[in-house]
C-alpha cells in the first residue's frame, strides 16, 4: 500500500508466485503484461538471477512484477539485493579457493619436476633399452615342398636268399640338429588356411588346415620354415614384428624361411 512497508514472509519470487496464483493469472499471462519472456518470469519466481545480464534487470523485472500485482516492491527489491551479494560472496570465495590451489608455494614446481624425470626416465628406458630388434630376414624359398631324404634302395627277399647274405638296412639319414635362436611366432587366421612351421631342425611344430578366427602363438628355434596356401588370409608376427610377405611371393601359395640377422 502506498506510504507503508510492508513484510513479506520468504524471498521474492515466492511472494510473487504466490501473488500470482492467488490472482489466478498463468506465466503466460504474467509474461505478456510485463512485455517478458515465459523464462524471466520463471526465473523471477524461482529467484534465479543468473539468466540476466546484470542484478540491475532483476530488481527492474521485480519491480515491474510487484507494482503488477499490487506490491509493494521495496521489501522485494531489498531481498533482491541480498541475494544477489549471498551469489557474488559465493563466487568471489570459489575463484580464491581456485587462485590458492594454483598458487600454492611449493607445490606446483615440485609437481612439474617430478613430472620431468618420469618423462626423462621413460624416453631413457625406450631409447636404452638393451633388448635391441634385430633386423628380420624374409625370404622366399623356391621350392614348395621340403626336401625329402634319399632312401637306400633294399634288395627284394629273392635277391637275398639267392646271394644268402644278409641285407643291412637302409640306414636313417638323420638330419644334423642345430642349436637355433629361440623366437616366438604368432599367426592371426582371417580364412580357412592350410599352414605349416617347422623350426631350425625340420621339426613339424604345426601342420594342417587352420580354421578362421583362430590366433596362434609358438615358441620355437628359428630359421622357421613357413609354408602357407593362401598367405594373404595370414597375418604372421616373428617377435612381435609383423612379417610382410607382400612383394616377396610371386603366388598366394609360399613357403618362406624367417630369422633374424
Amino acid at each position: 500500500m502506498p506510504g507503508t512497508t510492508q513484510l513479506y514472509p520468504g524471498p521474492p519470487g515466492s511472494v510473487l508466485h504466490d501473488a500470482r496464483v492467488s490472482a489466478g493469472k498463468t506465466v503466460l499471462e504474467t509474461a505478456e503484461a510485463l512485455n517478458l519472456l515465459n523464462s524471466y518470469v520463471e526465473a523471477l519466481e524461482e529467484n534465479d538471477y543468473s539468466r540476466f545480464n546484470s542484478p540491475l534487470f532483476a530488481r527492474g523485472y521485480i519491480k515491474s512484477y510487484a507494482r503488477y500485482m499490487g506490491l509493494d516492491e521495496a521489501p522485494l527489491l531489498r531481498d533482491c539485493d541480498r541475494i544477489c551479494r549471498r551469489e557474488e560472496e559465493s563466487v568471489q570465495r570459489q575463484h580464491l579457493h581456485v587462485q590458492s590451489k594454483v598458487q600454492a608455494p611449493g607445490h606446483a614446481g615440485f609437481i612439474i619436476a617430478l613430472i620431468a624425470a618420469v618423462i626423462v626416465w621413460a624416453i631413457s628406458c625406450w631409447i636404452f633399452d638393451g633388448s635391441e630388434s634385430k633386423e628380420l630376414s624374409v625370404s622366399v624359398l623356391d621350392q614348395q615342398l621340403p626336401p625329402l631324404p634319399l632312401l637306400a634302395k633294399a634288395p627284394s627277399l629273392g635277391e637275398a636268399l639267392l646271394s644268402s647274405e644278409f641285407v643291412k638296412p637302409a640306414e636313417e639319414v638323420i638330419s644334423p640338429v642345430h642349436e637355433g635362436t629361440p623366437a616366438k611366432l604368432k599367426f592371426i587366421i582371417s580364412e580357412d588356411v592350410w599352414l605349416e612351421l617347422r623350426d631350425a631342425n625340420n621339426n613339424a611344430v604345426l601342420s594342417g588346415v587352420q580354421t578362421k578366427g583362430q590366433t596362434l602363438s609358438f615358441n620355437v628355434l628359428s630359421p622357421v620354415t613357413v609354408s602357407m596356401a593362401y598367405w594373404p588370409v595370414v597375418t604372421m608376427y616373428y617377435n612381435d614384428q609383423l612379417v610382410e610377405v607382400n612383394g616377396l611371393a610371386n603366388s598366394n601359395a609360399v613357403r618362406v624361411q624367417i630369422g633374424e640377422l
